[in-house]
């Protein structure tokens, strides 16, 4: 709770300028509570601009102190998982050598907790550049370039879509440690925003998928199997969802009870077999709509 509270403000600014998950105005939903198939698509809804916005600040402008935002709450988890308040060198340095411990839910992704934290080490001199000292940024390109102390080795330059892919990997860690789950969708987006920062995290590619574009929501009716009991094919409906859809690989469920209620999941935590369930003990992967 201290660390959620620690880093309300920008874990907010992250959340808005560039979560982990994209998100979309634009929204599917495929109805399987029929004999067919039914699919809608809203399209995103166009937007007018009126008046004179030149002196207008976007995310662009800002990215540099998004960034500073992100590497703060990366340098809270730290001290979050030490038990400490070192100083930035000593926790930079335990970083790189992989003497931080991982905390839920990263205490069983080493791979991910590594990348991550020599992520944090590795930009450490940009921090500093861009809060003590002269932060270079190209205008053109949106790279910035730190200013290392003498005797220092220059940090590497980060570009902007790597400004960007770093703010998502802050944001979505951070909300993963808070929940204390990281699920198979927040997994693959962020095993793919780490491949964005393999030139500063210096380890192999993870190859994890993206999550782009429109992620269908998904309305199926549970099968009555008792007056508390019910059932579901995660894998049948997968399949007649590909028949409607073959492109996204990420699905929102909902799921239908015969009093009325919804339980609501990703399609893709969904174990690949039929299960039955108590109506009033849900499995781990459905939560109440």
């Amino acid at each position: 709770m201290e660390f959620a509270d620690d880093t309300a403000f920008e874990r907010l600014v992250l959340d808005r300028a560039m979560p982990l998950l994209p998100t979309s105005e634009a929204r599917s939903v495929i109805d399987l509570r029929g004999p067919g198939v039914s699919v809608a698509v809203t399209p995103m809804p166009a937007r007018v601009y009126v008046g004179d916005v030149s002196g207008t600040v976007g995310v662009a402008e800002l990215r540099p102190l998004i960034f500073g935002a992100a590497w703060k709450v990366l340098d809270l988890l730290v001290e979050l998982a030490t038990g400490k308040r070192d100083t930035i060198e000593e926790k930079a340095r335990k970083a790189a050598a992989n003497l931080v411990p991982a905390v839920a839910p990263f205490d069983g992704q080493p791979d991910l907790w590594m990348r991550i934290m020599r992520l944090y080490a590795s930009t450490k001199t940009l921090r500093h550049s861009l809060v003590h000292r002269q932060l270079k940024v190209d205008a053109a390109t949106g790279r910035i370039e730190g200013t290392p102390q003498p005797g220092e080795p220059a940090p590497r330059p980060i570009t902007a879509a790597e400004q960007l892919a770093f703010c998502r990997v802050a944001q979505g860690t951070a909300e993963a440690v808070i929940a204390g789950v990281l699920t198979r969708r927040q997994g693959d987006q962020l095993r793919w925003v780490l491949d964005q920062l393999v030139a500063h995290h210096e380890q192999p590619s993870l190859g994890g998928s993206p999550v782009h574009g429109v992620i269908p929501v998904v309305l199926v009716n549970a099968e009555l199997l008792a007056p508390d009991e019910v059932a579901v094919d995660p894998l049948q409906v997968l399949g007649r969802v590909r028949q409607a859809t073959p492109d996204p690989s990420h699905f929102d469920l909902q799921l239908y009870l015969p009093d009325g209620r919804i339980l609501v999941g990703t399609l893709e935590d969904a174990p690949a077999r039929r299960i039955a369930f108590d109506i009033d003990n849900p499995p781990d992967w459905l939560r109440w709509g």
